[in-house]
């Protein structure tokens, strides 16, 4: 049985092969870059999971998750110190938003840190998904996902209800409930605009977008997710087949290339994959399995180790929480 989460899933749909490196070969970077766009989100979403789940202070489990990441990562403190500054800013000031606008009135967050696993459908084959925040609105009485996001602006937010990472979060919240069919799933998603409030910048700065997905918007997301599904069970079976047999780069090569083919994306490979020189070698018939091996920059290993890594965990150890 494997369990297949939206992250793969949008891998998969982005690029086969970044998805044949990651995922099936379970190779990534020895160690990721500490400061940045995605290290920052994940540190602010923590800090607010460290409020909404735990009551702990958010600013405070900021501050723990940068602290932490400091002692690993020494050589990028000025850095990491520099960064921590505008989170701060950014999580102080959406607290203000928060309590301004009095957005928590009528939220109550039901669980917390829920790894769920769903039937697909399919045999052999299951959905898999980490639910941070489920909230109960006691005004309209709608129970949804709460996530938390950092972005440069808020340009996409119109189209949030047709972001495949939400219609997948709707849908697990249905195939792991009981309710009617009738129910209409989804959430909330809270936005943090990577900047600084003052004279130069411009509001807003924050925004909660709401997003709800009909029966009918879910079952053609499960029609979608258990197409891919399948096409991921086939080339699957057909590597681990490949490399039960002893086979040659040669043969892996010609597989590889023709199932699992890169998708070049000239801005986005730069900053979205750690494959980006190695990807070209899988082509030219170099021996880029060595170079994987000897550049001494990734490692092995299993791709959804990180649901049990958890930076939320570290954090709370850090504080002294008891809950």
């Amino acid at each position: 049985m494997i369990a297949v989460s939206q992250s793969e899933l949008a891998m998969w749909k982005r690029c086969r092969r970044q998805w044949y490196l990651r995922y099936y070969l379970g190779m990534k970077l020895e160690r990721e870059r500490p400061v940045g766009p995605s290290p920052l989100g994940t540190r602010v979403h923590a800090a607010f999971e460290a409020a909404y789940g735990y009551g702990l202070d958010a600013l405070a489990a900021l501050h723990v998750a940068y602290a932490l990441a400091i002692e690993d990562n020494g050589d990028f403190e000025k850095d990491l110190l520099a960064e921590r500054e505008l989170a701060s800013a950014m999580v102080s000031g959406c607290i203000e938003w928060l309590a301004e606008n009095a957005m928590d009135a009528n939220l109550r967050v039901v669980a917390t840190e829920q790894d769920v696993t769903v039937p697909s459908g399919i045999e052999g084959i299951s959905l898999r998904g980490k639910l941070d925040q489920v909230a109960y609105d006691e005004l309209s009485g709608a129970t949804g996902f709460l996530d938390w996001k950092t972005s440069a602006n808020f340009d996409n937010h119109e189209a949030t209800d047709q972001s495949p990472q939400f219609r997948f979060y709707s849908l697990l919240m249905k195939l792991a409930s009981r309710v009617p069919e009738e129910v209409v799933w989804g959430g909330w998603v809270r936005t943090l605009r990577r900047v600084k409030r003052g004279e130069k910048s411009k509001p807003p700065y924050y925004e909660q977008t709401p997003f709800w997905h009909t029966p009918d918007q879910l079952d053609a997301t499960m029609r979608g997710t258990r197409m891919m599904l399948r096409e991921i069970q086939a080339v699957r079976e057909g590597f681990d087949e490949l490399y039960a047999a002893g086979n040659v780069l040669t043969e892996v090569n010609r597989v590889q290339q023709t199932v699992t083919y890169p998708n070049w994306r000239k801005k986005d490979c730069s900053w979205d994959c750690s494959f980006t020189h190695v990807c070209p070698m899988m082509d030219d018939g170099s021996d880029w399995t060595g170079a994987l091996i000897r550049s001494g920059r990734y490692v092995q290993g299993d791709p959804y180790a990180y649901y049990g890594d958890s930076l939320i965990t570290a954090i709370r150890e850090r504080l002294g929480a008891t809950t």
